[in-house]
């Protein structure tokens, strides 16, 4: 990946507008619109033998990656938008260091490659005078290593345990090249506008969502701003703003009333097709906004989806698993020694609870008052054996236990007395 190459493609990118149109382009032609060119740095010093040379060699690379058709005089079979994207994501190569050595390591191994020296790469690169390549070969490392790439990295060498052949490795490597998002404006904005359509979003919270640049959210929901599209919904902590889609200006066209009863006719037929369950509109009258309706409309739409298909089962099991391990971590049952001493539920770093999915949020807390009335109906039963104090005192201790574990994944339960 040399400088000469990068200036080559945009010039083909930003100076060839009046030749495109020709499905053949002779050899002389650009030779001549190279002269005059504003990409290529000090191309009127070169001398003409040189850069027939240098420009020659680019074609036969253009050739090689299936861009053009290569002839003695002319060139054919121009792919002009792949030329565009790929010089793109050469100028993006080219404002980091992380994704030049990406670059470099993907090459390598391109060529069947295995074991790739810190020498080789700083040769591959020496042009742009990397400094702490050891360092970002690390992250690279921990990055992948973390996704599934099996690799080590000793200070001198990247040694890539898999098969030449494993098309995966190409994906570790190269990805993170690329821009997160290939959107172009439109789409972007009407991916945008669909996901906070269903919820206030912070700038991070959609970037993070869409796998979009932070900075290029930023911009793009400044426009919808003043298109007044969506609108400021709330703050959250240290001031992170929230918006969400304009009700008195919507985006899809509808009026507010309509997409509200819209949604709420969805989710009734639901529950009565599928529940037996008779609910009105007075039973949404706290949903206070649209965008809240419809991610409930969301939510039981997706719960309608069959559950018992392999693929189904087999994401409901380890799923579980998953989330009961963030569980079992910050809940541990102590068992005191005597006897007259109640069991204290221990919480570590309980504020990491909140991060877990909201419906199973919602399932921990049913569960957790479920728990009580059924340790509730027990003691009941058991009245004559227990004392009223002790019945009384262990409720409480249990309800209070229920509280402060509900309290800590942001769903507080009231107590029964």
């Amino acid at each position: 990946m040399k400088n000469k190459n990068l200036e080559f493609f945009e010039f083909l990118r930003y100076e060839t507008k009046s030749l495109r149109d020709k499905p053949i382009l002779l050899k002389s032609e650009l030779l001549d619109a190279i002269s005059q060119s504003t990409k290529i740095k000090e191309v009127s010093k070169i001398k003409k033998p040189q850069l027939v040379k240098q420009f020659e060699d680019f074609l036969k690379e253009l050739d090689r990656a299936l861009f053009i058709k290569n002839s003695k005089d002319e060139i054919s079979n121009i792919k002009w938008n792949r030329i565009d994207i790929f010089c793109g994501l050469l100028r993006l190569i080219e404002r980091s260091d992380e994704r030049k050595i990406r670059w470099a390591l993907y090459y390598i191994f391109a060529a069947n490659n295995l074991k790739i020296s810190t020498v080789k790469i700083s040769e591959l690169l020496k042009e742009f005078k990397i400094k702490n390549l050891e360092k970002i070969l690390k992250k690279i490392l921990k990055d992948e290593n973390l996704s599934g790439l099996n690799a080590q990295f000793d200070g001198k060498a990247f040694v890539i345990n898999h098969e030449k052949t494993d098309k995966i490795v190409s994906h570790y490597l190269a990805d993170a090249i690329d821009e997160p998002s290939r959107r172009s404006p439109g789409e972007l904005e009407e991916e945008i506008l669909d996901l906070i359509d269903e919820g206030s979003y912070s700038n991070q919270e959609v970037s993070q969502a869409l796998l979009i640049d932070e900075g290029l959210v930023s911009r793009t929901i400044g426009k919808l701003r003043e298109q007044d599209k969506i609108v400021l919904s709330s703050f959250g902590q240290r001031g992170a703003r929230y918006f969400t889609t304009n009700c008195d200006n919507c985006p899809f066209g509808t009026t507010k009333a309509s997409c509200r009863k819209e949604a709420i006719s969805y989710i009734a037929a639901a529950f009565m097709h599928d529940f037996g369950l008779d609910l009105s509109a007075t039973d949404f009258d706290s949903v206070e906004t649209n965008q809240a309706i419809l991610k409930i409309k969301r939510i039981v739409m997706m719960a309608r989806k069959e559950k018992n298909t392999k693929l189904e089962r087999n994401l409901g099991e380890n799923l579980e698993t998953l989330l009961s391990k963030v569980v079992d971590k910050f809940t541990e049952i102590e068992t005191p020694e005597e006897k007259i001493t109640l069991p204290e539920i221990k919480m570590n770093i309980p504020n990491d609870m909140s991060k877990l999915p909201l419906l199973y949020q919602l399932g921990l807390k049913k569960g957790a008052q479920g728990g009580i009335n059924l340790m509730d109906e027990m003691l009941q039963l058991a009245s004559k054996s227990i004392q009223k104090d002790d019945r009384v005192k262990i409720k409480k201790h249990a309800l209070e236990e229920s509280n402060k574990f509900l309290k800590n994944i942001g769903l507080d339960q009231k107590e029964n007395n």
